[in-house]
């Protein structure tokens, strides 16, 4: 690997770290880390298919269905899902990110009988679940 992918590497896994603390210890993912990256995904998928690249519209699947979801996820985890999602359309397509979206809302179901709670965050669960996507489809 490259120093500019270890130097990508090690920004994502530092950025990673922050938001699962924030979100175990405080039940929120703080805006400013997860706007700016909302935003830029964002961009990206609109101008996806005026670039050839209309498969990055998929990275829209994972927030519409949180966005669209009567109850149980919070708006940090919808601005969270489109860059999650992104990464994950990059790394396997449409595959990577239904499995993203099926793993993620397993390991919070998990996490929620194992600590005998009905309430936990669901972003660790996101994260690390776009982590295993990335290291199983590649980049």
């Amino acid at each position: 690997m490259e120093f500019g992918g270890v130097l990508g590497a090690t920004v994502a896994a530092c950025w990673t770290a922050a938001l699962m603390v924030f979100d175990v210890a405080f039940r929120r993912l703080p805006n400013a880390l997860t706007v700016p990256p909302a935003i830029v995904a964002l961009i990206a998928c609109l101008l996806a298919p005026f670039l050839g690249e209309a498969t990055l519209l998929w990275a829209l699947l994972w927030p519409g269905l949180y966005l669209f979801s009567p109850q149980g996820v919070g708006g940090g985890d919808v601005k969270l899902a489109l860059p999650l999602a992104m990464v994950c359309v990059i790394s396997g397509k449409l595959p990577a990110v239904l499995v993203a979206i099926g793993v993620s809302g397993l390991l919070t179901v998990l996490m929620a009988w194992l600590s005998r709670s009905r309430t936990v965050a669901h972003g660790p669960s996101m994260l690390a679940t776009t982590w295993l996507v990335v290291m199983y489809f590649g980049v």
